[in-house]
Order: C-alpha cells, then structure tokens, then sequence
C-alpha cells in the first residue's frame, strides 16, 4: 500500500507541475479572456483609429477578443486614470500618447497619476509629427515669413489649439519661446473649432498632428510650413523641419504607445511587446500608418519607459517656461 501510495502521489505531483508553472508565468497561457484597450479620447482620433487596427490584428493572433473602449475627458486623464488603476494582468491596456501620459499629469488634478510610476510601459507604436498649418491663401510662405509678421505685430497673430496644455499648445510654446516671438493663442474645445476658424481666416496659424491635417492640406484648404520633427515627414517630404526653417535644435514629436497597469508581470511585459512589434509589421498596417502620415517606432518595453520619462521632464520645462496651468 505505501508502494501504491508513493506511486499515486507522484503521479499527482508530474500532473499538477504544468498547471503550477502556467500559473506562475502568465504570458504562457495570456490571453485567457477578451483583452480591452482603452482609448482615452473620442472615436475617430488617430490613437482610435491605430488601436482598433492592432486590435483586429492581435484577436487574430490571439484568438481571443480585443476590445478597444474610448473613455474620453480632461485632455485624455479619465480614460488614463482608470487603466492606471486596473488590475496589472494585462487584460486592460492604455493606448497612450503624449497629451494623457507626457502633459496631463503635469497640469490638472483630474490626472491623479504619475505616469513614471503608475504606468509599466509596453511599447511605443508610431511618431505624430505636429505641423505648422496655414490657411492655403495665408500670405505667408514660410516659417520664416510668419516670425517676421510676428516680430513686427507682437500680440497681433493669433493661432487655435483644441485646448490649453494641449500637445499643440505646448508646441506652440516651444515655437514661440525659441522664436523670440509672442502670438495671441485662442484655446478651443476641440480642434474642430480651431480648424473651422483658421480654414475662415480667423486665426493665422496653428500645429496639429499630420493625421488630423492633411486631409485638408490634400484638398487645397491648407498648407504645412514646417515639421516639428527632427526628420522630415514621409508624408509631406517637402515640408522642412522647424529646425531646418531657421530654430536648430527644435524636436516635438506626438506619439502612440501602449502602457499597462504598474506591476505588471516581466514575462508578460515581454510577451506584449513581442506580439504588439509583431502585429505592427504587416504590411496592411504599415500603409495605414504611411496613409496617416505617421512613422512607426517600436523598441523594448525599457526603450520605452525611458522615453516617457524623458518626454516627462521635457514637458515640465515648457509648462514652468510659460507659466501653463489647465486648473
């Protein structure tokens, strides 16, 4: 009987070793349920329409539901604050970007979150340059033409943002600050407004990223005078840069990203950013992204959380510089 016994007790033991080592290395079982990628902003917006992209193509990969689910308000801080308060299992993920994660907490107490601390980052997607937009009539013909206005006229150019602290605001700022210039900023709820009015002349100018702009560029409403990037834009290769314009050194660079709750599992942390670097190499998604005017990124899940780190402190800089509050 104790032969019989040993025997039986090890047999047990053999069985419940794989249970045992999936239980304690979660990314060899994940997906085990729907997945949810929350977007904190309106349906229609580029982290919208890149986050339902790859999550059509991870429910194929995984074989188990991706579910993007918008929860917009307070420049991105609602939808933000509730993946940073989620379980970290890796079933509730952000799509984040540089307004909710690299300004936001900076400026509102609505974003009760330090996105160095509470977020684990999982990789950065895709770069969103912010250009310089002109109505297609605007005298001006370049960079350089608008900070001659502006040197003559202090005060009197005004150009629209979809809010104040936004990634456009903040880019402005930037513009301004290096430029030695001052401009009139005109926050809106929304850049739909800003656009209506700088497509009627009313406002002179204004940044926004190249997938909200350039469908009006395209159709001749428009024109770009620069790139806030470092390299020119695939799409638009004859725009200059801002650097190369005339300010050295300029860099302001939206970008998508996906980060999970703080405390998420190594292994799992890894799993995710392979099989996210993965989905974002089929070709369907990269003519999007080329579409959109936004260049692909990718790098470790440490690449990224360095970055937000250092796009944090770039920020903080700003907003001191220029006095910004939302509160």
């Amino acid at each position: 009987m104790t032969i019989r016994r040993s025997i039986l007790q090890s047999i047990a033991f053999l069985l419940a070793c794989p249970a045992a080592a999936l239980a304690a290395d979660p990314a060899a079982s994940y997906p085990a349920r729907p997945v949810t990628i929350v977007v904190p902003f309106a349906p229609g917006q580029s982290a919208d329409i890149l986050a339902r992209m790859l999550g059509e193509a991870l429910g194929k990969k995984w074989g188990k539901p991706v579910v993007v689910e918008n929860n917009g308000g307070a420049g991105g801080a609602v939808g933000s604050l509730i993946v940073a308060r989620a379980r970290p299992d890796g079933y509730t993920l952000l799509m984040g970007s540089t307004g909710p994660t690299s300004i936001a907490p900076q400026l509102s107490k609505a974003a009760a979150y330090d996105p160095r601390k509470d977020f684990a980052a999982v990789i950065a997607l895709a770069g969103v340059p912010q250009m310089m937009l002109v109505p297609a009539n605007s005298p001006y013909k370049s960079m350089q033409d608008v900070i001659d206005d502006a040197r003559r006229n202090p005060g009197k150019l005004s150009y629209g943002t979809g809010g104040t602290g936004s990634l456009a605001h903040l880019t402005m700022e930037m513009f301004q600050h290096r430029a030695g210039i001052r401009l009139q900023h005109i926050p809106y709820k929304g850049a739909g407004p800003a656009y209506t009015d700088l497509l009627a002349g009313r406002l002179q100018l204004m940044f926004d990223t190249t997938p909200a702009a350039i469908g009006f560029v395209r159709a001749g409403q428009l024109r770009f005078l620069a790139a806030s990037t470092a390299t020119r834009t695939d799409a638009a290769p004859g725009v200059p840069t801002v650097a190369e314009a005339g300010l050295p050194g300029f860099e302001v660079q939206g970008w998508l990203g996906v980060v999970a709750p703080a405390g998420l599992d190594p292994a799992l942390q890894s799993r995710l950013n392979r099989d996210f670097a993965q989905v974002m190499e089929e070709p369907g998604i990269r003519r999007k992204l080329a579409d959109l005017g936004m260049s692909p990124i990718g790098g470790s899940a440490q690449d990224f959380q360095a970055f937000i780190a250092s796009e944090y402190r770039k920020f903080a800089d700003v907003i001191r510089t220029a006095g910004i509050s939302a509160d």
